[in-house]
């Protein structure tokens, strides 16, 4: 079974659709406080997209796709440059016909249906997006096609057409992802096991964390022995190669919206940035700025 499999196998995530509609003139929306990853779907018009105050926004227009497969702070915007603190919040109104200056969305949650799921999207990038123009798989422009014609005819946000072509868009999506990103199998094997699956949640969550071998084998309730061969048995790895390739596979997020490795290193737990440099290229066999230079 490829990763992709792995991932949605036995229907264990589910898309879910919040809002339906359409923003008009300044505004600004965000799901990031109901705690949750989330989708993102322009179906008309543009907006920007802010990461926590970031510059410069990322301007999104009609057809593309946007995931958060891991909960993150950010809002969408009608504003390219304007504060965030200067752009109000709306209710969405309904989507009834074309406008020139309006941005028509369709916004929703991704829900793992267990501890496993839970795991497989948390070694996902935190953000995954897809431009209308992308050279991906035609089937997610077809669906967008048949999404934004379904809307069309029935703009209802409890539409079961609706709700099964985002499902049908969120298999196809970490399909992409995981042909763009490589996912490391052997992490993904702890999800059969769910106090090991709880613990890498739970260092991807908190990487700052010190995660002694006790610490590991105290949360996951196991002796230390017991914990040792468990985690040996679901991932072919030591608890200290688990613990590295977490961390800086949470740095590799971060690098990736930008953030300096200057800023990164104590956030994913090391205490000096030529340790951090030293756990990347073990892990990462090349240095963060050549790892940089490849993925852009």
């Amino acid at each position: 079974m490829n990763t992709s499999g792995w991932l949605l196998k036995g229907g264990e995530a589910k898309t879910s659709v919040f809002h339906l509609g359409r923003y008009c003139s300044e505004w600004k929306a965000s799901t990031y406080s109901y705690g949750e990853p989330s989708f993102h779907i322009v179906l008309g018009g543009e907006c920007w997209l802010d990461l926590f105050n970031q510059q410069p926004r990322i301007m999104l227009e009609k057809g593309d796709i946007l995931f958060f497969f891991n909960n993150f702070p950010f809002y969408l915007t009608s504003s390219p440059d304007k504060s965030i603190d200067d752009l109000p919040r709306k209710q969405m109104s309904k989507i009834e016909d074309s406008s020139s200056d309006a941005t028509d969305l369709l916004c929703g949650f991704i829900q793992p249906n267990s501890i496993a799921s839970q795991l497989r999207f948390a070694l996902l990038p935190d953000i995954f997006l897809i431009r209308q123009k992308d050279d991906v798989s035609n089937k997610i422009h077809s669906l967008f096609e048949l999404l934004l014609t379904e809307v069309n005819a029935s703009a209802d946000e409890n539409n079961c057409i609706i709700a099964h072509l985002t499902d049908a868009i969120l298999h196809y999506v970490v399909n992409e992802s995981t042909s763009l990103y490589d996912i490391d199998i052997n992490l993904l094997n702890a999800a059969n096991d769910e106090p090991l699956a709880k613990l890498i949640i739970a260092i991807i969550e908190n990487p700052q964390y010190s995660w002694s071998l006790d610490d590991m084998a105290r949360f996951t309730y196991m002796s230390r022995s017991t914990f040792i061969r468990r985690i040996l048995k679901a991932t072919s790895y030591t608890p200290n190669l688990v613990l590295s390739k977490l961390r800086i596979y949470v740095s590799l997020n971060l690098l990736r919206r930008g953030i300096k490795t200057e800023d990164i290193y104590s956030s994913v737990g090391y205490e000096s940035l030529s340790g951090f440099y030293q756990a990347f290229k073990r892990v990462m066999g090349t240095a963060p700025g050549d790892y940089l230079s490849s993925y852009k």
